[in-house]
């Protein structure tokens, strides 16, 4: 029988520098779609649940990205949004942006871009909240 130690190791050394897998997901199949299954993971020399986990997770990653790519689209329109408020107010005015003034606007929106994005959908969430 083995003793704590060594389980505790054992246990370390599967988890390979992950978190403990401790929730489950079952599903019902027909005895054709399980066999079905197991010939694929078979194929690729996975337990079922191995290849189970691999194929969902990879599939909900998929999905997952498009709000990942929103937010991302989002920051870079509110972007040209302060690009373009920072330009066009001097120019409308008459004056003129010597090329110093140019970069500092750039340089100006490229930090600020994601700030002002954050603050934005929050005060948007807040007032959604009222």
């Amino acid at each position: 029988m083995a003793d704590a130690m060594e389980v505790t190791l054992f246990d370390a050394a599967r988890l390979k520098g992950r978190d403990r897998r401790t929730q489950n997901l079952s599903t019902k199949l027909t005895q054709e779609e399980e066999k079905e299954l197991q010939r694929a993971s078979a194929a690729e020399g996975k337990t079922l649940s191995e290849w189970a986990r691999e194929i969902l997770l990879r599939s909900a990653r998929k999905a997952a990205p498009a709000a990942g790519h929103e937010s991302f689209v989002l920051t870079e329109v509110v972007g040209i949004q302060l690009f373009l408020m920072n330009v066009l107010s001097p120019l409308s005015r008459g004056e003129h942006l010597t090329p110093e003034q140019y970069q500092t606007i750039i340089k100006s929106v490229q930090t600020s871009k994601s700030r002002v994005t954050q603050e934005l959908v929050a005060k948007r969430l807040s007032a959604g909240e009222q």
